[in-house]
């Protein structure tokens, strides 16, 4: 059912475009991958179209100038998109009744994700309209620090957005640390209400969609590391993915990874261990 890759090559004549992840296919947030580069320079010469698509909590300009000082210039991608460009759309869009206050839960170099737009961070969270989760303060946070916050929260009934939809990543050294989708779905699982942006959700696949300037979805590939987000959103998108088990999966066993789709019931069309060409 899912059917191995060695390299995204054996399959490149069936596709036009691809939405790539980055944390966990490309990079580990401070390190390309090997072999990334060489397979973008090659996807590049057989005229394929390229999107980054990140679940990363901030703009696109700022996870752009990342890809960049890592050593993926511009000529190698059409466009890069992220949850948090989503979110701040959303709410440029004004088709919204949250207010214009926003507690903020996530870390300082994250701070300036609404700059620019009319709203305005508080520290006292019975000041706010609405919960901003970008995720955790620091890497030593747990989910528990965030329960007494998040209860008070949910007794003033203030709704959250969520700019990270991942529940945890992982280094090349296979360090894991959690996201904010941990301390969504926990506000979600209290009764809480949580708008969701990024992968799986559909809307930000229409957006890349648009970006890529693509009618046919049979035409797209994902490649991306996570089966809740990047696998799951494709499917339910009705695009094909290719699942890299280099990233947040390196330590399962390939029978593992087999009955974690199998669970959810949504697979990947290929496998591969890594995003090569």
């Amino acid at each position: 059912m899912m059917k191995p890759l060695s390299g995204i090559s054996a399959v490149l004549p069936q596709y036009d475009a691809l939405i790539l992840d980055l944390w966990g296919v490309v990079h580990d947030g401070s390190h390309l991958y090997d072999g990334v580069h060489n397979a973008l320079v090659n996807l590049r010469k057989a005229g394929k179209k390229i999107i980054f698509l990140s679940n990363a909590p901030r703009r696109a300009t700022k996870v752009e100038k990342v890809l960049n000082g890592l050593g993926i210039s511009p000529d190698l991608y059409d466009h890069v998109f992220s949850s948090g460009e989503m979110g701040l759309q959303w709410l440029q869009a004004g088709k919204h009744h949250l207010g214009k206050r926003y507690y903020y839960i996530g870390p300082g170099k994250d701070l300036d994700v609404l700059d620019g737009l009319d709203f305005s961070r508080v520290d006292d969270i019975k000041d706010a309209d609405f919960l901003l989760n970008v995720g955790f303060g620091s890497e030593e946070q747990s989910a528990d620090d965030f329960m007494p916050l998040l209860r008070s929260c949910r007794t003033l009934n203030m709704p959250m957005l969520c700019l990270n939809p991942d529940y945890e990543v992982v280094k090349i050294t296979g360090e894991r640390f959690p996201c904010a989708g941990v301390i969504a779905r926990a506000y979600q699982n209290m009764g809480g209400l949580v708008t969701w942006f990024g992968k799986p959700f559909p809307a930000v696949y229409d957006q890349c969609m648009k970006l890529l300037s693509v009618q046919d979805k049979q035409r797209v590939l994902a490649v991306g590391d996570s089966i809740d987000t990047d696998i799951t959103g494709a499917a339910r998108y009705e695009i094909d993915s290719a699942l890299v088990t280099g990233g947040i999966l390196k330590k399962e066993k390939p029978e593992t990874i087999e009955a974690m789709v199998k669970k959810i019931g949504l697979f990947p069309n290929y496998v591969m261990p890594a995003f090569l060409f």
